[in-house]
């Protein structure tokens, strides 16, 4: 009887296994290395749970499996790879380097994204897919500076869930309806947290604006028109199409990046790159230098799209003297060949991050605050000197440093006394117990960040789409502030009190008369 129970049991089992099989398009085209890392965990475990995956991108899979596969996009476009020169960093914008450092790069972003976007409608690659072919069942998506793909999306008409590797956009929180309201919401390439001065509340409203004109106009409208060209018909606004994403993923997690309200539509699954990431042995060499170390070590690396060894001199000087007096061992991520080191420091062209920071003797993370690297500090537990130089890196270091994680020192104020310092606090016993709370703060959760992806990629196609975004996306920004109430009622009032008024002098004139 329970052999037959058993085979009853296994049966049912096998029949939600074959019935929520799904066949998915996986649209990321954006050649960033670092944007990859955080979806290929993601689309390894929906092949392993049995769902057929077609994936579009720049970064085929080192892994082939008989359920996948790779339409590779390479060649069509630089990878984005140690491109980043830190001299462009370094500059002058006649004292007002805090409120435009940012804007040069938002410029260049624009162009090279409606360039990928023509390149890849272009490209003999993309034919099926602006032909719609293929029998989908959903349609992953990154959402990041670039609506082209949407216009894929809308050619099937299939149900899709948006991937983000970094925080929500400007533009992201009118798509789910969520408020971004300026006056709490801080823009992600800003140095500002949710708690705001007068000051930085005017900085914050005026470039949330500016940021969301840009991206309609400088992007948005050109690629409405490049994509209509290329597919040979009208298409819906890309801002709506986006709006009927299903679900959004968003790399993020309250603890460090600052708490949003957001509808059920958006999901966080910060740290989801990390899943079922072991901790690696270190070649022998390096491992007895790391152990050695009797006062610990610091690791200091600028990712993957910042090239090191492209600093000013000014700046490597002071960096390496203040190395040279430190207790403590450095390891340094440093792309070309540097000699008279100081004993206590080695240089790297490539680092086994994640296992350097999960070893024992490991003090101290010096990054740029890219969303990866401080995602694995904060699993590690290790506190963090962050050096942000662009995009989101500025928002990055300012909430680890509100969540008792980091201290932040801009490039720009980059000298041996303030490097010097910004190492102390780091070291300092305080912030480095900080650190290991808030480790245990961020992997205590209900659900892992993988089983919560795969739960709402499942369920959006077995549903054949939610609507789980609230309806204040199809509000315009007058009707969200009830501007358009406020004049419907002074208008009313005002009509009211003519009125009223005329009634007034009719009556006057009346009693006059009489």
């Amino acid at each position: 009887m329970m052999q037959m129970s058993a085979l009853k049991s296994l049966v049912l089992i096998s029949t939600w296994i074959v019935t929520d099989a799904f066949n998915i398009l996986c649209l990321l085209p954006y050649p960033g290395k670092s944007h990859h890392m955080v979806f290929e965990p993601l689309l390894e475990e929906l092949v392993h749970r049995g769902h057929s995956l077609t994936v579009v991108s720049f970064f085929p899979t080192s892994k082939p499996h008989p359920r996948r596969r790779d339409v590779n996009l390479q060649g069509l476009a630089p990878l984005n790879v140690e491109m980043i020169d830190l001299k462009d960093a370094d500059f002058s914008f006649y004292g007002l380097e805090r409120y435009f450092e940012h804007v040069p790069i938002a410029t260049r972003l624009a162009k090279s994204n409606l360039e990928l976007c023509k390149r890849l409608l272009d490209s003999n690659i993309f034919e099926e897919f602006i032909k719609a072919k293929g029998n989908y069942h959903l349609i992953l998506v990154e959402h990041f500076t670039s609506d082209c793909m949407l216009g894929i999306v809308h050619n099937y008409g299939l149900p899709s869930v948006g991937l983000m590797s970094c925080a929500l956009l400007p533009w992201s929180f009118s798509r789910v309806g969520a408020p971004d309201n300026p006056s709490f919401v801080p823009g992600m390439t800003l140095p500002l947290t949710d708690k705001m001065t007068f000051v930085q509340r005017i900085e914050n409203t005026f470039f949330l604006y500016f940021y969301l004109i840009w991206y309609e106009v400088a992007i948005r409208w050109e690629e409405q028109k490049i994509l209509e060209a290329k597919i040979g018909r009208k298409l819906p606004p890309l801002e709506e199409i986006g709006k009927n994403a299903s679900v959004v993923l968003v790399n993020t997690h309250h603890s460090w990046n600052g708490i949003r309200v957001l509808p059920p539509s958006v999901v966080e699954i910060g740290g989801i790159h990390l899943h079922k990431k072991s901790i690696q042995k270190l070649p022998p060499e390096l491992e007895n230098w790391v152990t050695n170390a009797k006062n610990g070590f610091i690791l200091f690396s600028l990712g993957s799209l910042i090239r090191a060894s492209s600093m000013t001199k000014k700046h490597f000087d002071v960096i390496l003297s203040v190395f040279a007096k430190l207790p403590q061992r450095v390891i340094w991520k440093w792309e070309a060949e540097i000699s008279n080191l100081p004993d206590n420091v080695r240089v790297l062209k490539w680092l086994p991050q994640h296992d350097l920071l999960h070893h024992n003797n490991c003090v101290v993370f010096i990054t740029h605050g890219g969303m990866l690297s401080l995602t694995e500090a904060v699993s590690a537990g290790v506190p963090v000197l962050v050096v942000p130089i662009l995009g989101d890196q500025f928002g990055n270091a300012e909430h680890a440093r509100h969540a008792g994680l980091a201290h932040v020192l801009r490039l720009r104020d980059l000298n041996e006394k303030s490097f010097h310092h910004a190492l102390q606090v780091v070291l300092s016993p305080g912030l480095r117990s900080r650190a290991k709370q808030l480790r245990a703060i961020w992997q205590d959760r209900q659900h892992s960040p993988m089983d919560t992806a795969i739960f709402h990629i499942e369920r959006t196609a077995r549903y054949n789409g939610l609507d789980m975004s609230s309806d204040a996306r199809w509000l315009n920004r007058f009707q969200l502030a009830l501007i358009d109430l406020l004049v419907f009622v002074v208008a009313l009032l005002g009509g009211v009190v003519f009125v009223i008024f005329k009634i007034c002098i009719k009556c006057h004139r009346k009693i006059k008369q009489s």
